[in-house]
């Protein structure tokens, strides 16, 4: 089988102040959360590891999973599986958040993408992990403030938040804003939770 896993990470880890976007469930807890963002593709998937509490970010590693277009899908899926299980493995998220793809207009890139989101929700659930969706509106409008933001603009905004210097794949880039739309939520709705709302 042809396939690599490329990673790439900060050359530091940032502790960055929360920003943006109001949503909707599960409160944020005091203590750091660990999230597994994973944009989904057949031929590509990318993943991107981020901590956070109230107080802050901090921006860990993100990377590419990316399989040979000549593999069958079963094989580029396999392959998709294990790179999940090895990002999970070697951070330990609290949880694991993806792109819901069934809201793409285009059914047939819906259906592909969902192979892949399918791994990231079987290795949730094998390995006993809430599994959290966001659609691609809600995820650009936590990054950049709008919800139909060009994708250049969401990665060069997700680099800024994170305090990111190098380039990062769109995949990867992807990734890393469905972690940072996950924990905006949380912080948002604890901050209701107290105040009332």
């Amino acid at each position: 089988m042809s396939w690599k896993i490329m990673t790439m990470w900060s050359t530091r880890a940032l502790i960055l102040t929360l920003t943006t976007a109001r949503s909707r469930s599960s409160q944020m807890p005091v203590k750091k959360m660990r999230v597994l963002g994973i944009d989904p593709g057949t031929y590509k998937t990318g993943w991107g590891f981020i901590e956070g509490s109230r107080a802050g970010f901090s921006c860990r590693e993100w990377g590419v999973i990316q399989a040979s277009k000549t593999l069958s899908l079963p094989e580029r899926l396999a392959l998709i599986y294990d790179g999940i299980d090895s990002a999970r493995d070697k951070y330990n998220p609290d949880v694991i958040v993806c792109e819901d793809p069934f809201l793409n207009k285009d059914v047939r890139a819906a259906l592909n993408i969902g192979h892949a989101w399918a791994m990231a929700a079987l290795n949730a659930a094998k390995n006993a992990l809430p599994f959290s969706t966001y659609s691609p509106m809600e995820i650009k409008k936590s990054v950049t403030g709008y919800g139909r933001a060009a994708k250049e603009q969401m990665n060069s905004q997700i680099r800024v938040l994170m305090g990111i210097k190098e380039e990062v794949p769109e995949d990867a880039g992807d990734a890393l804003s469905c972690a940072y739309c996950y924990l905006t939520d949380m912080r948002n709705y604890a901050q209701d939770l107290e105040s009332g709302v």
